[in-house]
């Protein structure tokens, strides 16, 4: 058994750093291709007004509460460090509702190429929709 480990034992060492070496390359390009990019950054805007929209019914008779929420934004720091508030929409579809008492709703962010939504706070908010007279 001895004599196992001590032949060419140096070219057993050099093996093993190689493999060690190369193990470690291909998890650092993995965690790099994954998402992982060191140069993503998030920013919290606060109080965001939510917008109801809908292609056939009066959204001015739509009460939403909250009429605010908070988003978390991801993305590259080109883009995040050029982000405006006005390029942030956030909006309640209420497509093919005619009447509501505090339905929950999805709230819907739209951003501009290259910015993600990382989390909404609230995700819904109550609809409440009169019918028109």
């Amino acid at each position: 058994m001895r004599d196992w480990f001590t032949k060419d034992f140096y070219w057993k060492a050099f093996s093993l750093l190689m493999a060690i070496g190369i193990w470690l390359t291909v998890r650092k390009e993995a965690e790099t291709s994954a998402g992982h990019s060191p140069a993503a950054l998030s920013i919290t805007y606060e109080n965001l007004p939510v917008v109801p929209v809908s292609d056939n019914t009066n959204v001015r008779l739509a009460q939403l509460v909250p009429h605010s929420v908070n988003a978390t934004i991801s993305g590259a720091s080109e883009v995040i460090n050029t982000l405006q508030r006005s390029q942030i929409h956030v909006f309640v579809d209420l497509t093919g509702l005619s009447s509501a008492q505090n339905l929950l709703r999805k709230v819907e962010i739209s951003l501009p190429n290259g910015a993600t939504v990382v989390d909404i706070d609230p995700p819904t908010v109550a609809v409440t929709l009169q019918q028109q007279p």
